[in-house]
């Protein structure tokens, strides 16, 4: 079996190193061992092992090393002695797990309520990254629904960033189902010709482009604009915030350009930032996180398109994904297959 592992926080291609073992990792108390089929790359991941402060606190390393990866699929192969044993979960289920730790492995121990059974009709390749983005962009729509002022909620324009993401493409589904009209800002002409093709209704603007901003307003055709989703950040941020009515607010769920963010126009417009975090989604109310979880399920089943992916790398491959990740419109994810 092989996992791929750092021991000290740097550049991902530099401090990460394929090992093999052999011994299946121990049973807690409340795990059980899953047999990894695949495990997708998210940015995110590799924000974790170089320590960007666009992650958050620095993840901890333990003495033998950190195996990056908080989500992906596979078969249930043990369960640890106190799980009931009319548990849903059983030896032999085939399951998408988040949040776990490690899921860049072979075989993992992972929490019995990180667990979700995966229908015969959803895929591996659709499993395996089901969960992540999609219940960061289910948190985002939820801040930007609370930011908008009680008597601004029906026809509702926003502008949404990084659109050809896998949170962009859910968020965008989402908000079209209820009834949301989303303007969609693109980094490159590729990303813009996929999502064109998708959403054909849908105004796309590529922001490489010199007069994306003349586009923008001619797409908003003078509506007022109350929140926009934000996953890019650095210069981009406050060049969609100058777009926002005065008390706007701008929901921002990540940090795919990687540069840091002047903010010095934010406060004269009395404009808010409102960060959303996958972290903070452990701490939602119960029903909110089934909720959440049905939801993933439900895309999953019936909208396979929404977790389109890039190209499968064996483990020992993990430099290619890598790079893959990084790659300037990748549309799709990267999975790492043990």
């Amino acid at each position: 079996m092989q996992r791929i592992v750092h021991t000290k926080h740097g550049e991902p291609a530099e401090v990460l190193t394929l090992e093999a073992f052999s011994d299946a990792p121990p049973l807690a108390s409340g795990t059980a061992l899953v047999r990894v089929s695949a495990a997708p790359v998210h940015p995110g991941d590799l924000l974790g092992v170089s320590a960007s402060p666009a992650f958050g606190s620095a993840p901890l390393i333990s003495k033998g090393g950190r195996v990056p990866g908080v989500e992906g699929v596979g078969v249930v192969e043990a369960l640890a002695a106190d799980i009931d044993p009319s548990h849903r979960i059983q030896v032999g289920t085939r399951v998408a797990f988040f949040p776990v730790n490690g899921a860049w492995s072979a075989s993992i121990a992972a929490p019995i309520q990180s667990l979700i059974p995966v229908p015969d009709e959803v895929s591996d390749e659709v499993a395996a990254q089901m969960l992540v983005n999609t219940l960061t962009a289910r948190l985002a729509m939820r801040a930007g629904h609370n930011a908008l002022p009680e008597d601004k909620r029906e026809d509702v324009t926003v502008i949404q960033t990084a659109a050809n993401s896998a949170v962009g493409k859910r968020l965008t589904h989402m908000l079209v189902e209820a009834g949301v009209n989303p303007i969609l800002l693109v980094g490159s002409a590729a990303s813009a010709q996929a999502l064109k093709a998708a959403r054909p209704n849908l105004s796309v603007i590529v922001t490489e482009n010199p007069g994306w901003k003349d586009e923008l307003r001619d797409a908003l055709a003078n509506k007022p604009v109350y929140v926009a989703f934000d996953g890019v950040g650095g210069a981009l941020l406050p060049d969609v915030a100058s777009f926002l009515a005065r008390g706007g607010t701008i929901v921002s769920y990540g940090s795919l350009g990687g540069a840091t963010t002047d903010i010095r126009s934010i406060a004269p417009r009395a404009l808010t930032i409102k960060g959303v975090s996958l972290f903070s989604w452990q701490f939602e109310p119960a029903a909110v996180r089934d909720a959440d979880v049905a939801k993933a399920l439900e895309l999953a089943r019936n909208h396979p398109s929404l977790f389109p992916v890039a190209q499968r790398y064996q483990a020992s491959d993990y430099l290619g994904a890598l790079e893959h990740t990084h790659r300037r419109g990748r549309t799709g994810m990267v999975l790492l297959v043990f």
